[in-house]
């Protein structure tokens, strides 16, 4: 997993300079109706990458855009989202909530867009129209370049189909480019970081994410990533949900990471939060990128100060990744208990070919990393 982190940024900056020819198909599908809002289904991690992006994309077009897991398209339908742009989202392409989603829509003959990792997986038999969002060859069930890859891709589709001018599409580019090539040296700093809390980090404590707009999302996947790979019970809040009651059960046994808000919000309580924090539990952590905030601590993690509040996400997913891929290789928490495995068996949420295509991925990504 620590690999794929590493390698997400020479991924996202392949695809930024590829990006034309990897959303111009979508876009064209776009400007072929007249849609009045999008619809983005997902799940586990990719549904998370659409909480990053849902605000950006209605930012970008100006038009309502819907989250919905696959189970609430097969529970009430799509009522009420007008002529919606729709998108069904999976990295493996082999997620059988995903392919029973997708034998709904065809059965009610409601056309939809499928973005995926793997455009030959068992998704492409029930797809309207396929799509690789680009991804590349990630083989680990714990997701990291798929999600920061989605985001991206979804952040150029919005800007590509956005009310701005050109003048103002290069600015955000510029921007964009300048976060990717940011991110060699954001991992380096969190290798610091780390290594300066490691004893805090290796604790098997209870788990609070907070995160507002676009960190929501980065909350929700790094409490998946906690409970994953660390295998530790974690949860997600907004800021303010979390100090509505959630907090109430802190102790000094429990850790939280604050995830800030961008420097547009002027009313956040996040610095305040952190202060306030450290009276009940030492594991308090601090991701911002704010120089001014706070004082020197080595809880607080600061980023370069971000531009642009839609590109948050690569100021503070990348961290939490790396946190959870560093702890759990040292912790050796990678496996479940052993009862997980009769479990498993019984219930499966992968088509019966996951395996094997699983493996093709590891060893075309072994050939091409000389591993």
């Amino acid at each position: 997993m620590q690999d794929y982190v590493r390698y997400s940024s020479t991924k996202l900056h392949q695809n930024f300079q590829n990006r034309e020819d990897l959303i111009r198909p979508v876009a064209k599908l776009f400007f072929q109706e007249d849609y009045q809002s999008v619809t983005l289904v997902a799940s586990g991690s990719s549904y998370n990458s659409m909480l990053m992006v849902q605000d950006a994309l209605q930012y970008f077009i100006h038009f309502p855009v819907y989250l919905y897991t696959p189970e609430h398209v097969l529970e009430y339908g799509l009522t009420g989202c007008g002529k919606t742009m729709l998108f069904v989202i999976s990295q493996s392409g082999s997620s059988t909530n995903i392919i029973n989603c997708l034998k709904y829509l065809e059965k009610e003959k409601i056309p939809s867009v499928s973005l995926t990792g793997n455009v030959d997986s068992q998704m492409a038999k029930y797809s309207y129209k396929i799509f690789d969002y680009g991804p590349g060859n990630e083989y680990v069930d714990f997701v990291t370049t798929g999600v920061q890859t989605l985001i991206e891709y979804f952040i150029l589709l919005g800007c590509e189909i956005s009310h701005l001018n050109q003048e103002q599409k290069d600015n955000f580019y510029t921007h964009l480019e300048e976060t990717i090539s940011y991110q060699n040296e954001l991992l380096d700093k969190a290798e610091k970081y780390i290594s300066k809390n490691h004893f805090s980090f290796a604790m098997e404590s209870p788990t609070f994410f907070c995160g507002n707009g676009p960190n929501y999302g980065v909350a929700k996947e790094g409490a998946l990533k906690f409970q994953e790979t660390l295998k530790r019970p974690s949860m997600y809040y907004e800021l303010e949900e979390f100090l509505h009651g959630p907090n109430m059960q802190l102790t000094p046994n429990y850790t939280v990471f604050l995830l800030d808000d961008s420097k547009s919000n002027k009313n956040s309580r996040f610095n305040e939060v952190f202060e306030g924090l450290k009276e009940v539990t030492p594991n308090v952590f601090f991701i911002t990128d704010s120089e001014n905030k706070v004082d020197d601590d080595y809880r607080v993690f600061k980023a370069r100060q971000n531009e642009d509040w839609i590109l948050s996400p690569y100021y503070s997913l990348p961290v939490i990744q790396l946190i959870a891929a560093k702890m759990s290789d040292e912790l050796g928490t990678w496996d479940t208990h052993p009862y997980f495995t009769k479990f498993e068996k019984n219930i499966e949420i992968k088509t019966s070919d996951y395996d094997q295509e699983i493996d093709q991925i590891r060893r075309k990504w072994e050939a091409e990393n000389n591993k």
